[in-house]
């Protein structure tokens, strides 16, 4: 059993935001003092089905009331075998909960079992922002774009900026199931006459773009276009083979989940994601990213350092 403390901080972020169609400037972050090192935990509204008051009373009951053994430790179990005991609390812990007790925890494990972690470097995609302009972005491998029905000369413009200041620079597409098929095929034609053959070949995927989701069988036989899998990733992890790029959002699912499905599914292309974390949780993101070396991940920082 530990001793923690635990506050409220609202933080704003160093831009807004996007969360389900909305921007939000700021948000109310829980506080956690561990071991004399501190954690800043948030939810998103509308994203999250966790309130922060009540992440606040189950990670001061977690840490208050179980014993922590770190001598077999199993990234791939819940609560990484630190915990040996099962009861009612800790089988009724939901998944976005377990994501930030794990990734105090990681933090934990990450001080005494360095060993256990990879110090190589993670690429990452950059989320576009239009009050940043092109230039900003000039030096990106890979930037990730909001699309929507009725905005393709918006995307069309976008591009060719970018691809003017950066010929090899990937595009990933976000379509945050805004999209009627036809909607879509109308979409892509527009954007292949909009911009060149090569900028549309370094499209990389269209995440997510469809309010039906079996739209993307069909989409996909009548497209060279990959579609990715973001917010249906959860009701696919028990697939064999899955045939789409994974954007795992890690914070609705916890971390032991992820790291395991990880290990399993070796051939899938998979992309860890924030939810837009405090630098102090971003180590667990990382942890995860880093079994996928070759991928960029959306672990881009919206929040100051401390």
């Amino acid at each position: 059993m530990i001793d923690i403390k635990t506050s409220f901080e609202t933080i704003k972020y160093r831009s807004p935001v996007p969360v389900r169609g909305v921007a939000i400037d700021s948000n109310r972050f829980l506080k956690v003092r561990v071991l004399e090192r501190d954690y800043y935990l948030s939810v998103l509204p509308g994203l999250h089905n966790v309130t922060i008051e009540e992440l606040d009373f189950k990670v001061k009951y977690f840490f208050s009331h179980y014993d922590l053994d770190f001598k077999s430790i199993d990234f791939s179990v819940k609560f990484f075998n630190l915990v040996h005991l099962k009861d009612v609390f800790l089988d009724s812990i939901k998944e976005e909960t377990l994501f930030n007790i794990e990734a105090i925890l990681l933090g934990m494990i990450k001080t005494t079992h360095p060993h256990l972690f990879s110090h190589d470097s993670i690429a990452i995609n950059l989320l576009y922002n239009d009050k940043d302009g092109a230039e900003f972005y000039l030096d990106a491998d890979c930037v990730k774009i909001k699309i929507a029905p009725g905005r393709v000369d918006h995307t069309i413009k976008t591009i060719n900026e970018l691809y003017k200041i950066n010929p090899e620079m990937i595009y990933r597409l976000d379509g945050n199931k805004r999209f009627e098929l036809n909607e879509l095929i109308e979409f892509e034609h527009a954007l292949k006459n909009g911009i060149s053959s090569v900028a549309f070949s370094k499209i990389d995927y269209i995440e997510e773009p469809f309010k039906n989701f079996y739209d993307t069988t069909i989409f996909t036989k009548r497209s060279h276009l990959l579609i990715a899998i973001d917010e249906s990733y959860k009701n696919y992890m028990g697939v064999q083979d899955l045939f789409y790029p994974a954007v795992i959002k890690p914070s609705l699912i916890g971390i032991s989940p992820v790291y395991s499905w990880l290990g399993s599914h070796m051939e899938n292309r998979a992309i860890i994601s924030s939810s837009f974390e405090h630098p102090t949780v971003l180590v667990s993101l990382q942890f995860l990213a880093a079994l996928r070396p070759n991928e960029f991940h959306g672990l881009e920082n919206f929040l100051p350092k401390l």
